[in-house]
């Protein structure tokens, strides 16, 4: 009789301990006792922590195994037992042109020796400066260049898991030289958690106060026109502008957009929205739980996304994937086609599309750069709030004021 009292007051332990702390692919405890963890917004793929003595970082492969690829803690400990000291940041090597505009938002440009490749940078601080010129290209044709990244010696390596092979050889070449922090903030399935990461980085660079500042005001302004869309739907034949209120926030002058309030609207449907382009006979469609099948949703739409589950793209076949697609309303991200001529060129069967009969194509080539490298990549994924805001400005019939995507002619 007493084990058994024994056995049910163990069980409801567990029980009390899996609501409060979640029993599914939670991360494992690990650090000292006294750490505190910092519960993030949207962001799954890393946390952050702190004694009195120490910060810490441990990042994480994907959001469906979440499995530890990093720990690391900087401070006054000398030594933590599973941790990998942080000791000095002044010559950062960043292997993502998303990350290299983190740093250069935080003001960290400086700091950058090494990149992937030139040609892919856009972010306005260093693009319209001369240190795009001054930074090592580590990666300019594909691979990177075991070598280069010898010889550069950098004290820290920011980088995206992209293939294992490589991932080894920049970890045979770091092994004892400098610590590797594997960012792979482009699985995050929420496009808040995508941009959460600039948080990781300032912590983890001396930046914790700015980027937290920042990361909250684009959170309040994201939160903000996401809210006033899912109470503004709109008849999707004969729809009114509709402008997101943006007046309370705080986004960089750089990137702030128009500010008006609007009443919102009833209506009795909201538009459909389908993504991509074709290529080589497959359709690339994001699936349900994809930051941008999310993007579409918080703006007002519904994503065409033909599976439900799941956080990254389907390859869809042709045929299905045109007659899945033929009454969409909006169709928006069309690769390097800039206009309709281009579409119907690239694949003839487009032209049945009602977006495309309804004049509604949308690409996001307005901040091209004549290098060929798009602010959209990199400044759209540190301001998710500005990508939303364009996004329901194109739902919503408003596409004077918009500031990466540009109509399809």
């Amino acid at each position: 009789m007493t084990s058994l009292r024994a056995s049910l007051v163990f069980t409801t332990i567990l029980i009390a301990i899996c609501i409060v702390d979640g029993c599914g692919n939670a991360p494992e405890k690990s650090g000292p006792n006294d750490v505190v963890w910092i519960t993030n917004s949207h962001a799954k793929l890393f946390r952050i922590g702190f004694t009195k003595k120490d910060s810490f970082l441990e990042v994480y492969d994907a959001p469906n195994s979440m499995l530890n690829i990093g720990k690391f803690f900087w401070g006054q400990s000398p030594k933590i037992d599973g941790y990998q000291k942080i000791e000095n940041r002044s010559k950062i090597v960043s292997l993502s042109a998303i990350h290299t505009g983190m740093l250069a938002e935080l003001g960290l440009a400086k700091s950058i020796a090494g990149v992937e490749s030139r040609q892919y940078i856009a972010h306005p601080r260093i693009y319209q400066s001369s240190l795009l010129d001054s930074m090592q290209e580590l990666a300019p044709n594909g691979p990177i260049i075991p070598e280069k990244l010898a010889n550069l010696k950098p004290n820290l390596l920011i980088g995206y898991i992209f293939n294992i092979q490589e991932k080894n050889t920049i970890e045979r070449i770091a092994k004892n030289h400098f610590p590797v922090v594997w960012a792979n903030n482009h699985l995050e399935p929420h496009p808040l958690g995508r941009a959460e990461w600039i948080v990781a980085m300032g912590w983890l660079l001396g930046k914790s106060k700015e980027s937290t500042e920042l990361f909250n005001r684009i959170s309040t302004e994201y939160l903000s026109i996401a809210k006033q869309a899912a109470s503004a739907s709109i008849d999707v034949e004969s729809a009114e502008p509709l402008k997101p209120d943006t007046s309370t926030t705080n986004t960089p002058n750089l990137l702030k957009g128009e500010n008006s309030n609007s009443e919102s609207q009833k209506s009795t449907t909201r538009p459909t929205v389908m993504m991509n382009m074709p290529y080589n006979g497959q359709w690339f469609v994001p699936q349900g739980q994809s930051y941008m099948s999310q993007f579409i949703l918080d703006a007002g739409g519904i994503p065409i996304t033909l599976q439900p589950q799941g956080s990254g793209s389907n390859m869809v076949g042709l045929e299905k994937a045109l007659q899945a697609m033929k009454l969409a309303d909006v169709w928006i991200n069309t690769d390097n086609c800039n206009t309709r001529k281009c579409l119907v060129e690239t694949e003839p069967r487009v032209m049945n599309i009602k977006a495309l009969q309804g004049n509604r194509v949308f690409n996001f080539n307005k901040k091209l750069n004549p290098n060929g490298s798009n602010s959209y990549w990199d400044l759209g994924c540190i301001f998710p709030n500005i990508v939303l805001r364009d996004l329901y400005n194109i739902i919503h019939n408003d596409t004077q004021s918009m500031y990466f995507y540009q109509r399809c002619d």
